[in-house]
């Protein structure tokens, strides 16, 4: 067991002043009247996100017809075609160094092999999540079937159309075919069983991929999405096998990914899914790829920092450890070029069952696809059941980079050496392992999920205690890293090789009695992709884990190398032990209270919200400057809901402490 005792809390050691902030860690999130993503939730998401600053970075790429023509047309290559698998691409664009950019779709059991069944009604958890209040967004080669019996209740459709359908055409029937399939691994009801998606119940906003880096931000923006499908990407070969496209993009970071970076930056609570690639099989026929065993072959968005990235897997009806998970050959490899871990995460895409859209109109059609592309919307549909569950059992939603860092901490340990790798990524989804972590935080001192915000030149510190010695101990923290630079220096491997793109360096160790404990990093040698335990300067995703822990007192350090841009970084922090069927709310004494304060960052008013139940005469709020200078102070709260006017405060750091029950919990907020 490992719990956080009473004189062991959360602090800040500041470099320059060493001063001890003692807290304990709360989820900062969102109150929600119904817990749902209704209108105020989507309000106050829209409030914590903000404009980009960064908008010539979406006009990278050249979307003129007449330029992708005669670009094509000089260099003698086609502007569209049949890719290997029989998926149609086309050239979409032209980027910044003349280069044609082409788009094409990346195409069950996914319940069983990720254990949603185990998190839905009637599951082994009792949390009855199915997607209800949820929205999930997917961008894709056409719009999906509204239509489609799985999507239709009462007359009414959950999938709600963003763009016009195509005139009937190949490309149309098998691109919007591609987007019904992908939309029903997210949220078919089941009306065929086999067919049934992650979230049944959820709201599905669908879009083509036409002018989708621009869409993407005004609904994570506008709308409050928190999560979005991309089953589409480059294609590096066409029907023949034969590579299409320039050596130096394979692995390289780029301005699609970029532009994806952005939008997660701006809206630290929108978390877009891509699906790897399907180039696995085909990789004898790409030059670069010769000398590095048939790796490397991720493309455009698929190397972004912040996005979720997915590899297809085969069908896991019953996990025994790693041996359990087959990769599916056709699934694109990573890493990149600068060795991040490339792809995240792993999902069912092998012989996937779902809905299917034919050319006759009929709604109730079916097919088995396989590809990436199957695999992603399996993801998809979790992180929204995640973030059900904060909203049906917190009132609140969680970051973006909490859920990646909840993603990573659970996964199942995935391929042929221990730690993450560049197939499958952290391992294999595990949404019931998630909602456990979920649970087992606030009720009891056995898991900590806290979101926090590292100053420049600061370190933060949260000492945690095992009890009794052989546990295994999992500490993982994520955040969403500043859009990188592009430039021809980011298609130079040998370059990037010491220049990696990763911008806000953080580092997590633990220490105990002098040892120091890495967290998990690639080895930078394609003749040997393993992981290792070392320091970790280019993953935005850092993981330790620590085997039979003996008992005694334990550090978690979170510092950073260089300067931060901006001044500060928001990250979030898990901390728990291994054995996640052992986290049982019974094993925990409940914590006296629970309250939310949002947005963090703040610009104009600080929200707190106090349980109903607490009696607001004994409740009272104080605000202090990072000097410890008291600036605001509420004595007595006259309502649940209170608004703490920051405006006319000078731009910084504060401390907000509430005393309720006899406790005191602290928080710092960034004013903007």
């Amino acid at each position: 067991m490992i719990f956080l005792k009473k004189n062991y809390f959360s602090h800040v050691k500041n470099i320059t002043m060493y001063r001890k902030i003692y807290t304990v860690s709360l989820l900062i999130g969102f109150v929600v009247g119904g817990y749902s993503q209704n209108k105020e939730i989507r309000q106050k998401i829209a409030e914590a996100h903000t404009p980009s600053q960064n908008k010539e970075l979406y006009g990278k790429i050249n979307y003129s017809k007449d330029v992708i023509i005669t670009i094509a047309n000089e260099k003698g290559i086609p502007l569209e075609g049949t890719t290997i698998q029989g998926n149609p691409y086309k050239a979409i664009g032209v980027d910044s160094f003349g280069k044609l950019i082409y788009r094409t779709t990346f195409n069950s059991g996914s319940r069983i092999t990720s254990h949603v069944n185990d998190v839905a009604p009637g599951g082994v958890l009792e949390t009855n999540l199915d997607g209800s209040g949820v929205t999930l967004g997917i961008w894709d080669g056409d719009v999906a079937l509204n239509t489609h019996q799985e999507f239709v209740e009462g007359g009414v459709s959950r999938v709600i159309l963003k763009d016009t359908p195509s005139p009937v055409n190949f490309d149309y029937v098998d691109n919007r075919n591609h987007a019904t399939h992908v939309s029903g691994t997210m949220g078919a009801a089941g009306k065929i069983a086999m067919a049934k998606g992650m979230a049944p119940n959820a709201t599905i906003v669908s879009y083509d991929w036409d002018n989708d880096v621009q869409e993407m931000r005004d609904e994570a923006k506008d709308n409050g999405l928190l999560v979005s499908n991309h089953s589409y990407g480059m294609p590096a070969t066409d029907n023949k096998g034969n590579q299409i496209v320039e050596d130096e993009y394979f692995g390289a970071y780029e301005w699609s990914a970029a532009s994806f970076d952005e939008i997660t930056n701006t809206n630290p609570y929108y978390q877009p899914v891509v699906a790897a690639g399907n180039d696995g099989w085909t990789y004898p026929n790409i030059k670069p790829n010769i000398n590095k065993n048939g790796n490397e072959l991720i493309l455009g968005t698929a190397t972004a920092k912040n996005s979720i990235v997915v590899a297809a897997v085969h069908q896991v009806n019953n996990y025994t450890g790693a041996g359990s998970i087959k990769l599916a050959q056709f699934s694109s490899p990573g890493p990149t070029n600068d060795f991040r871990i490339k792809p995240d995460i792993s999902a069912k895409g092998v012989d996937v069952y779902s809905s299917r859209f034919v050319s006759n109109g009929a709604n109730d059609k079916y097919v088995y696809n396989s590809g990436t592309s199957m695999a992603a919307p399996a993801v998809t549909g979790i992180i929204g059941l995640w973030q059900q569950w904060s909203m049906n059992n917190r009132g609140k939603v969680y970051r973006s980079a909490t859920l990646r860092a909840l993603m990573a901490h659970t996964a199942d340990e995935a391929g042929e050496a221990p730690g993450p790798d560049h197939k499958f990524g952290w391992g294999l989804i595990n949404a019931k392992s998630g909602v456990q972590i979920l649970k087992a935080n606030g009720v009891g001192e056995n898991v900590i999920i806290s979101e926090e915000n590292l100053i420049e030149g600061s370190v933060y510190e949260k000492d945690f205690f095992v009890e009794e010695s052989g546990v295994n101990i999992v500490i993982t923290i994520a955040w969403n890293d500043p859009t990188g630079n592009v430039g021809w220096s980011n298609f130079d491997e040998s370059y990037m090789l010491k220049n990696p793109v990763l911008v806000n360096d953080l580092d997590v160790r633990v220490i105990r009695d002098g040892e120091e404990y890495f967290p998990w990093k690639l080895n930078k040698n394609f003749n040997n992709l393993i992981a290792l335990k070392e320091d970790n300067d280019v993953d935005n995703i850092e993981k330790i884990e620590i085997e039979g822990a003996e008992e005694g007192v334990y550090t978690v350090r979170v510092n950073h190398k260089g300067v931060l841009k901006g001044g500060n970084q928001d990250f979030s922090i898990i901390v728990s032990k291994s054995d996640f069927n052992n986290l049982s709310a019974d094993d925990f004494e409940e914590e006296s209270i629970r309250f939310s304060i949002w947005p963090n960052p703040v610009q104009n008013e600080l929200n707190v919200s106090v349980p109903r139940e607490i009696d607001l005469n004994e409740v009272g709020i104080t605000l202090f400057d990072q000097n410890g200078k008291l600036v605001k102070e509420i004595k007595r709260l006259k309502d649940y809901d209170v608004q703490i006017k920051m405006s006319e405060l000078a731009s910084g750091v504060y401390v907000v402490k509430v005393r309720a029950d006899g406790l005191e919990k602290t928080e710092r907020i960034i004013k903007k």
